[in-house]
């Protein structure tokens, strides 16, 4: 079959839509790709020069269009592009010359990966890059906005998965800490608190790390960012940093600095219909990529001196209509991307994308505006104006009720200085620290440089450093600060860090509250951590504080909680009569409990099959049956703490006999669950998670050994901290 003899930019054009199945054709939904936007984006140019290339192929029977609706911009249709049968022919028989599209479906591309576009020019700034890949060091790509950073790095690493380097992508911003950038990046690990370890995770592995802006980084997050960067380098492990300043974080590696783009490759981002008058376009606006995709042949060009904010202030924006204006407002004061259909008026995503004014997270997924935009037009407004966009803001997100939409209401009215944002972080302070532990930590200390002396914003902000592990921040909120409402976190900070007399401090504080609830409560909770803490090695002295904490404690009234405390209590003794060795004494508490509860319960099934565990010698003839009966116990239970605690129980007398087995349990505990749980109990089995792991994991074993150790100290266990670090010391 004859075709028609097709231009570099019509194969460009049929090259991108043959990577989309004919079954979107008929879709009432389609990609973004699809979209004139979206062709435009990927191939690399301005959307007018899609026009003449475009018509020539739907004459020819290779391309059709239609009005569909595009996925994440709004609810109106708009045109979208489909390649024929006859294009798909075409495309496969000729054109030779232009390189095939690359799979939009790598394996080995993960993360925030973002969408392809056809690289122009920049041949000497990628050679750059590839050797410094070569020479190990970490890589910082520079450059203004909209210059094409993340356009050269996408290219770069396209040839690095074909190479079968296993490529990580995550884009960062001002609410991203070390975990959420792993978990974005796909990089499938436990969360680590001691971020080192995911360096010490990755080592050795095929693998390449993409960083993208990394400007974006809070105070808050920088020193965690920092040790995370130097202990990849020092592992060896190569990564690529992506932003706009030059130093970032004090990581010395090879600088790749992006300017504008030479005149010939500049050019072939404009309508080849304008002819020569592309070169002094492309003079004019100083081979900007992002301000020569913004030209429209409608609009004049500025002066020959004038830069690329000028430009876009008094051509792009100057030119454009109100309806545009306003559509943009909402996304000035957006802190990151987030889903079109989130938006106040999600047509309005529409509008704005026919603009080019929006930048597109992965997958499309997400938007915000071109930050180059944002920043021009956020410059020009008075304090008045934008206390008035976070205004409308809050009204907005304060209407949906989920995490999200609480950490964007936060941010907005901590922008406005709003004196009752502290009410409001307590009052959502368990449900973000959870669902967006580094966010929350973001938001608690851009609250305190409004309010650097509320000091219910500083005990919120100290005690969530501490679930995090990290004492050195937790200790800054509270320098200068004198107040015996610190007085819980300035012992939880002694405790962590193992100093002596910290539980006589504990006990006299117990003396003096005269509240019986908040008494109770802090005493449960002493006690619960003490015992966690017995180990072999424990003195006598530490078995007596405990027994005279449990005889201080005064039941309450109320008859439901009263048996609450009384279960709990219950359970406790029955953990201290196992780490006595009193086995004994631990069956006469299960047969208490069983007067209160059925034999079938979850706790009393839990407690018998520990106290056969702690009691069976692991070189008996009994012990394979013990632990074969205790890990078809475990595996019937639906609570995942019991079930992990016993796993790792079976773990611990399985390692010296039957290694492969106790790391194929170890390997199915739902450590992802109990993570999400966020409770002391949990936290403290993860460390044992992490403790046991040490045992057979000989590769990652003094990584895995620290985190037990972090993760002890963070839930006031000092001296299994220490029995760790003892052991660690011998490796």
């Amino acid at each position: 079959m004859a075709f028609p003899m097709l231009s570099t930019s019509m194969l460009r054009i049929l090259r991108w839509l043959d990577d989309h199945p004919a079954s979107l054709e008929s879709a009432w939904d389609v990609p973004r790709s699809l979209s004139l936007e979206g062709i435009a984006d990927g191939i690399g140019v301005v959307r007018s020069a899609l026009f003449q290339p475009m018509s020539v192929l739907e004459e020819e029977d290779l391309i059709i269009t239609r009005q569909a609706h595009v996925i994440g911009a709004g609810r109106r249709k708009r045109k979208v592009v489909h390649i024929t049968e006859h294009g798909r022919q075409a495309v496969h028989e000729t054109g030779e010359d232009v390189a095939p599209r690359p799979s939009r479906q790598s394996s080995n591309l993960k993360g925030q990966i973002p969408e392809y576009t056809v690289l122009h020019g920049r041949t000497e700034e990628l050679n750059q890059l590839h050797e410094a890949i070569d020479r190990g060091v970490p890589i910082h790509l520079r450059g203004m906005p909209g210059i094409g950073k993340s356009t050269l790095a996408r290219s770069l690493i396209q040839s690095l998965a074909e190479e079968g380097i296993q490529v990580h992508w995550g884009e960062l911003d001002a609410y991203c800490d070390v975990h959420e950038a792993m978990q974005r990046m796909e990089i499938e690990a436990p969360q680590i608190l001691d971020v080192d370890g995911y360096a010490s995770l990755l080592k050795g592995q095929n693998v390449f790390l993409v960083f993208d802006d990394v400007h974006a980084i809070s105070s808050r997050h920088q020193t965690a960012f920092s040790n995370v960067f130097k202990s990849l380098r020092d592992q060896d492990v190569p990564f690529l940093l992506i932003g706009r300043d030059r130093d970032t974080l004090s990581i010395e590696g090879a600088y790749v600095e992006l300017g504008p783009l030479d005149a010939d490759a500049a050019i072939e981002l404009l309508n080849p219909e304008l002819g020569e008058e592309r070169s002094s376009i492309v003079e004019t606006l100083g081979g900007h990529p992002l301000a020569i995709l913004l030209y429209d042949d409608a609009t004049p060009l500025p002066e020959t001196d004038q830069d690329v904010r000028a430009y876009v202030e008094q051509v792009v924006l100057g030119e454009a209509t109100s309806d545009v204006h306003e559509a943009m407002s909402p996304f000035l004061v957006l802190p990151f991307p987030i889903p079109s259909e989130r938006m106040p008026n999600p047509d309005d995503v529409s509008l704005l994308d026919e603009h080019t004014l929006l930048r597109w997270a992965s997958r499309n997924t997400s938007m915000e505006m071109q930050h180059l935009i944002r920043n021009v037009c956020k410059s020009s407004l008075d304090a008045h104006e934008l206390d008035e966009l976070h205004l409308q803001a809050i009204q907005h997100w304060q209407q949906d009720d989920d995490a999200l939409a609480a950490i964007l209401e936060m941010h907005h009215r901590i922008q406005r200085g709003d004196e009752e944002v502290s009410d409001h972080l307590s009052l959502r302070a368990n449900e973000l620290m959870h669902a967006y532990s580094g966010a929350f930590a973001t938001l608690l200390d851009e609250a305190l440089e409004n309010e650097s002396e509320n000091l219910a914003l500083i005990e919120l902000a100290a005690q969530h450093a501490l679930n995090r592990a990290e004492i050195d921040v937790a200790k800054h909120y509270l320098e200068d600060v004198d107040s015996t409402q610190l007085t819980s976190i300035r012992l939880q900070i002694a405790q962590f860090e193992g100093k002596k007399g910290v539980m006589d401090e504990l006990e006299s504080m117990l003396n003096s509250i005269d509240a019986s609830d908040e008494k109770l409560r802090i005493q449960m909770s002493v006690l619960s951590r003490s015992i966690d803490d017995l180990s072999p090695s424990s003195s006598e002295e530490a078995f007596e504080r405990i027994d005279r904490l449990l005889g201080q404690i005064e039941l309450p009234d109320d008859e439901s909680n009263r048996q609450i405390v009384l279960t709990t209590l219950v359970v406790m003794q029955h953990a201290l009569a196992i780490e006595r060795g009193d086995f004994t004494g631990a069956k006469f508490l299960i047969e208490q409990l069983r007067e209160i509860a059925s034999s079938s319960d979850p706790l009393i099934q839990y407690l018998e099959v520990k106290s056969e565990l702690k009691s069976t010698d692991a070189n008996s003839p009994s012990a394979s049956l013990v632990l074969k009966n205790a890990e078809h116990t475990a595996s019937q239970m639906n609570h995942p703490l019991y079930k992990a605690s016993i796993y790792l129980l079976i773990c611990e007398g399985l390692v010296d006999t039957q290694r492969p087995r106790a790391q194929l349990l170890h390997d199915q505990i739902d450590v992802q669950t109990i993570e999400s749980m966020e409770t002391p109990s949990a936290r403290r089995l993860l460390a044992k998670w992490w403790e046991v792991k040490s045992m057979f994991a000989d590769q990652e074993r003094v990584f895995a050994l620290r985190e037990a150790i972090l993760r002890y100290r963070a839930v006031g266990c000092p001296n299994r901290a220490r029995d760790l670090s003892k052991r660690m010391h011998q490796f």
